[in-house]
Order: C-alpha cells, then structure tokens, then sequence
C-alpha cells in the first residue's frame, strides 16, 4: 500500500524499495495498492532485514528519501513507538508494470464482501477468520473493517491475507463440489 506520493517516486524511478515493520514473509511479485486500486506489479528483487537502527542512508535514498533520518522520521510518524530494535524488512522491486485494477479483482472477481460472505457461510474458520470476515461484510470494506477491529486503516493487510485464504480455499471447495 502506497500514498499516491509514493506512486510517482515508483513510477518515476525514484522508488525502488519499501520498508516495513516486521518480520514479513513477501511473495516473488507483489501487488502494489493505493487509494483503492491496484497500481502496479512489480517483482520482488531482494528482502532483507535489519533493526530500524541499521538503516542507511542507501536504503533511504532506494525508498524515495533523501536521508537515513527522513526515512526514519516518517517510519515514526507512519508506525508511532516503534523502537530502534524493532526488525523492519526493506523489500526491493524490479520489473514495475502499471495497471488500473480494482482491489477485488485478486479475489478472482468477486468484491471482498462477497468473498467474505461465502466463506461464512461455507468455510470453517477460526474465531479470528470469522471475527475479521463479519467486519467486512458489516462494514461494506477492508478500510472501514480495519478501522473497526484495529482503529487504523493500516491493518488492511491482516484483512486481505485473511480474503485470499477464504477466496482459495472457496476456489478449492468449488472445484471439489463442482
């Protein structure tokens, strides 16, 4: 997820990596998401660790910052109490594709809320699955769920992580029954 901001710096050349609070598990191609829509498809190049502490002004400058303490100012500022020891994980693209795609097409056309929907109503899940499943179908979105159950519209990825496993094991389901 990036503010349209960003989206220019990627598309201009200028944003080469992201860095993230957290120990995350990254695919080979991402999805590059803002302001509702999937705006690019990039492949991952490299994943790599450190404590915000070790951070450089290299790693800066590939994330659109002019320094090492412009990024961490505004990790701060994005991630408030988050330590000099805390792990973040810097993931570096390469191959950028535009594109102009709808959130819910990752969920094989169907929106969140119908994903959502069909997994209540024919998956097992567990308490938490069907805690974060509830928030979107009462809510109508993954922003007004996240804002619900985390007070931030940050969380979104916990939401989406919990709609592809619903959208592939319904897929499954599918194709067994069908």
């Amino acid at each position: 997820m990036l503010s349209p901001k960003y989206v220019r710096l990627l598309f201009r050349g200028e944003k080469k990596s992201t860095v993230r609070p957290g120990l995350l598990r990254v695919a080979d191609r991402v999805y590059i998401h803002s302001r509702g829509k999937i705006v690019a498809i990039a492949e991952v190049e490299q994943v790599s660790y450190k404590r915000l502490s070790e951070l450089t002004d290299e790693d800066a400058i590939l994330d659109g910052f002019k320094s090492r303490e412009e990024l961490i100012e505004y990790l701060r500022r994005r991630y408030p109490g988050i330590k000099d020891s805390a792990i973040v994980t810097i993931i570096r693209f390469k191959n950028i594709e535009r594109t102009d795609m709808p959130e819910d097409l990752q969920y094989g056309g169907l929106t969140p809320v119908e994903i959502a929907t069909l997994a209540l109503n024919k998956l097992k899940l567990s308490n938490r699955e069907q805690q974060i499943l509830k928030a979107v179908v009462e809510t109508g979105s993954i922003r007004k769920a996240a804002l619900k159950l985390f007070g931030t519209v940050e969380k979104r990825g916990v939401i989406r992580r919990v709609l592809r496993r619903a959208a592939i094991a319904l897929f499954k389901e599918d194709v067994k029954s069908g």
